[in-house]
């Protein structure tokens, strides 16, 4: 049978890892905010050097020139939704605890008082 000490190790543990994950979702968005600055730097930058030619031309020349910042921008906004991801099931882990914990209570209850004043 599990104990209530159990469910608060548990509840404790969830915690600590929400709260690490929420830790990470922060640092991530920092780290989007500064890759997107960078990237569309480059891009300005980039635009500002490029050859003569037809506009797909530049384009793609622009293009190939900031693909490493780009690909450093995608991977820390796919990095910040997984973070969030991460986030959203330690909160929903901790609401399903909280739910049988409350459950638990509930028959507890209905044990120590009959049927007639749970009902209340």
């Amino acid at each position: 049978m599990t104990t209530l000490a159990f469910y608060a190790e548990e509840m404790t543990r969830l915690s600590r890892l929400l709260d690490s994950g929420l830790d990470v979702l922060r640092d991530q968005a920092q780290e989007v905010a500064e890759a997107e600055h960078q990237y569309r730097k480059g891009v300005a930058l980039a635009w500002l050097e490029a050859p003569e030619g037809t506009v797909p031309e530049r384009e793609a020349w622009v293009a190939g020139q900031c693909a490493k910042r780009r690909r450093r921008r995608d991977l820390a906004e796919h990095m910040t939704r997984a973070a969030l991801e991460s986030v959203r099931a330690r909160r929903g882990q901790l609401s399903a605890l909280q739910s049988l914990l409350a459950a638990y209570r509930a028959e507890a209850e209905f044990v120590r008082t009959g049927q007639d004043e749970a009902m209340v």
